[in-house]
């Protein structure tokens, strides 16, 4: 058995960033990308956060990578070396905060590190990967 696709979010809500990850994942069936403000996102975050963090996301199995160790998870999985991979990683840390302020209207949350996925988050990320499969089994 396959592992399910891995779940990429990201702030949809300027069309620079859709652009953005349209050509990141580019080629890449393994990878969904899901706009944070998507209303089954939004239900994920509240059953695996206890909230709605404004947060950068790349969920690997039942591992849910956030902040600055998704920035790391997502460029190497793109095939960037891993030195290019974690001085991204730190330029997150360092300008995450104010070009989130200035670019989204919000600072991301600080949340970073890798999660185990929590049971209950879970139904919500099949819903969102079953749309890729479905729409992969239609090409």
């Amino acid at each position: 058995m396959s592992s399910p696709p891995s779940v990429l979010v990201y702030d949809g809500r300027k069309q620079v960033f859709h652009t953005a990850v349209d050509a990141f994942t580019y080629g890449m069936d393994d990878l969904v990308a899901v706009p944070w403000e998507s209303a089954p996102i939004q239900a994920f975050l509240e059953a695996q956060f206890g909230g709605r963090p404004f947060v950068f996301l790349l969920i690997e199995d039942d591992a849910v990578h956030a902040g600055e160790t998704a920035v790391k998870r997502a460029l190497t999985a793109r095939g960037v070396g891993r030195p290019a991979a974690s001085a991204f990683e730190q330029l997150y840390a360092k300008i995450g905060d104010p070009f989130g302020r200035v670019v989204h209207g919000e600072a991301p949350a600080d949340i970073h590190g890798t999660y185990a996925l929590e049971p209950a988050a879970r139904e919500y990320l099949e819903a969102v990967r079953a749309e890729k499969t479905d729409a992969d089994g239609e090409k």
